[in-house]
């Protein structure tokens, strides 16, 4: 059988594309490890399918997206 003519892939194949998939996830805490701040997660995605109708906080943690997926300057103050 032939390779399907267009679609994302996890392996390289002659002629498609190679799955990007690209999340940030910001750790902080003190220097003595007193204050600790909560995960923070940055996809590309507004709604990724593995939240299954629920929000991130049901799933305990943030969540926020961006075209990039970085942890922006104004990410990291929230």
């Amino acid at each position: 059988s032939a390779p399907p003519d267009c679609g994302l892939t996890t392996k390289q194949l002659h002629g498609k594309k190679k799955e990007k998939f690209h999340i940030s996830i910001r750790v902080a805490c003190n220097a003595d490890g007193t204050e600790k701040l909560d995960l923070f997660f940055v996809g590309k995605l507004a709604k990724p399918r593995c939240f299954k109708k629920k929000t991130p906080e049901e799933h305990g943690f943030y969540y926020h997206n961006n075209k990039k997926a970085w942890v922006t300057s104004e990410l990291f103050e929230e």
